[in-house]
């Protein structure tokens, strides 16, 4: 294995030297309170409704908000709504508005959220996160076809107030209404520009923050939204957001053309991570995330639970945890963060080969098929340097342990998100990052085998009912032995490989100040300023 991991040390060097011929963009600011960062690559969408990715789902907390908003303490705290009253069996919610505005004047209404939410239901609409909205009375049902949106739990009061009904209570619904998904949208603009809905000069937006330009695959730069509610907190005028390589990002960085490096936008290359640990600039904070493999359950190969168990157990987590990652990432040996108290023991032992061989062989058996078949199984992963690093680990280590070759196939990121969605693949290599802090976010990902987060063509009836039975139960303790057992059946089956859970490593100039990270992954710019910026910008190239 060592071996293994300076072949792949030196691939990554290879890779770092050579891969972009890119020149250094010289990002001029308008003045000093303009923010400079990199992206990597064109957002897949703007509309919150649709926005999956973390980058995504930064880009569109600029230019939205929702009912609430997680504040610098990472707490909800009210945001377009002013006043929240709760019932006292936690299952009705009365929302009063501010007095806000949308960025092309029009007065933010109660309407605007419900017209948003019926949208997202509707069974014809395509939306990754409608699953988030299933706390609402009838939500689920309505998305499956099973009752019309007018059955919704959802009432307007006037245009300034609206009232939620739950069908359980949710200890979390205040944070739930602080993601995307719970973000209303504009409805004239909605149906006025309904093919338009990412353009500059269509976009309405209700956040800190309005889109002023995207140049796509170049440049993307929002402004300070004049009419937001709290605009008086906002001190940047502007975000500059580039779209280059990893090891372009880092020489900029270096030169203050980039004001922010790294997590969760991006990847610090590893081999400057050593030069980086010995100063004071590098920052660590743990991320409620974890990094897995997808598998086809259908897959004539991938449909037997023991070769699923065979392929998960060889992995060697602490070796690409260690000698790739280098970030103090932990082995994952469940799909929920270890850090939120459900598993006390491991499911399984991390690079347990002996086991693997037997079960693999086990397998094999059952299914009647050959080492050989696996020559036609491969893994897709999105594009990026850390995550090929990763693959290839896998694939060496799934030869030395069982033999078998699998086809790794690095996919831009539009192009992955589509085969994951038509679940055109074999293996999918990704990740999922905590929308809110409790474990069911992680574990509803997998309850049913058509959501549009699931991905696997799993599903198993014993699962459902206990994330069920957890919802109805009002004792912390209880409901997380439920949940902890909910985990536990999703790892024997493995329709999901864990790899690692995540750490976020980043840096920042001193004088970027009042930058919001959650462990969540939010990178929130609404209270960020510049202090005594001097800008350093030359013309050299490193």
């Amino acid at each position: 294995m060592k071996f293994l991991m300076t072949a792949i040390l030196t691939t990554f060097l290879l890779l770092s030297g050579c891969s972009s011929n890119d020149s250094l963009k010289n990002i001029q600011p308008n003045n000093k309170t303009s923010l400079r960062i990199n992206i990597g690559e064109d957002p897949s969408t703007l509309d919150p409704r649709k926005s999956r990715s973390l980058c995504d789902r930064t880009i569109v907390n600029m230019l939205f908000e929702g009912l609430t908003r997680i504040n610098k303490e990472e707490k909800a705290e009210p945001a377009l709504a002013q006043v929240i009253e709760v019932s006292s069996d936690m299952m009705v919610y009365t929302f009063y508005l501010r007095n806000a505005k949308w960025s092309n004047g029009e007065t933010i209404k109660a309407s605007d959220f419900l017209y948003s939410w019926k949208k997202i239901l509707d069974p014809k609409f395509f939306s990754p996160n409608a699953f988030q909205l299933y706390s609402i009375k009838n939500a689920k049902s309505i998305k499956q076809g099973d009752l019309p949106l007018n059955e919704l739990g959802v009432e307007i009061l006037d245009e300034q107030t609206i009232r939620v009904y739950l069908e359980n209570p949710t200890p979390y619904f205040l944070e739930l209404t602080a993601f995307p998904a719970f973000f209303p949208y504009c409805e004239s603009a909605d149906k006025y520009n309904v093919e338009k809905l990412d353009k500059e000069e269509t976009i309405v937006c209700c956040g800190p923050f309005k889109l002023k330009k995207w140049k796509h695959s170049d440049e993307l730069v929002v402004v300070k939204n004049e009419t937001y509610w709290d605009s008086a907190s906002v001190k940047l005028s502007e975000i500059v957001m580039c779209m280059v390589k990893e090891d372009t990002e880092l020489r900029m960085f270096e030169k203050q053309e980039l004001d922010w490096l790294g997590s969760p936008l991006s990847n610090i290359p590893v081999d400057s991570l050593n030069s980086f640990h010995e100063g004071s600039m590098l920052k660590s904070k743990p991320m409620l995330g974890t990094y897995f493999l997808r598998l086809n359950t259908v897959n004539k190969v991938l449909k037997n639970t023991k070769i699923r168990q065979a392929l998960a157990i060889s992995i060697d987590r602490k070796s690409i945890v260690d000698h790739i990652l280098q970030g103090n990432q932990s082995p994952a040996t469940g799909l929920v963060p270890t850090s939120m108290g459900l598993q006390n023991t491991p499911y399984f032992q991390d690079h347990d080969v002996e086991e693997a061989k037997v079960l693999f062989k086990k397998g094999l058996l059952e299914e009647g098929i050959a080492v050989n078949d696996f020559q036609d199984i491969s893994m897709i992963f999105p594009s990026g340097e850390k995550n090929y690093l990763i693959a290839q680990a896998l694939q060496q280590q799934w030869f030395e342990s069982l033999g078998i070759h699998i086809t790794i196939r690095s996919v831009e990121k539009k192009v992955y998100f589509d085969m994951l969605s038509k679940q055109n693949f074999d293996i999918a290599a990704g990740s999922w990052v905590a929308d809110f802090n409790d474990p069911i976010n992680f574990l509803e990902v997998f309850k049913y085998r058509n959501a549009s987060t699931n991905n696997t063509f799993w599903e198993d009836k014993q699962y459902i009912h206990k994330l069920e039975e957890s919802s109805a139960q009002a004792d912390p303790d209880e409901r997380k032995f439920i949940l902890a057992h909910c985990e536990d059946l999703l790892i024997k089956q493995m329709p999901i490989i864990p790899v690692f859970h995540y750490n976020m490593l980043f840096a920042s100039h001193s004088y970027l100040k009042d930058m919001m990270l959650s462990s969540l992954g939010n990178l929130d710019f609404k209270w960020a300023y510049l202090d005594n910026r001097t800008d350093t910008v030359t013309e050299d190239k490193l």
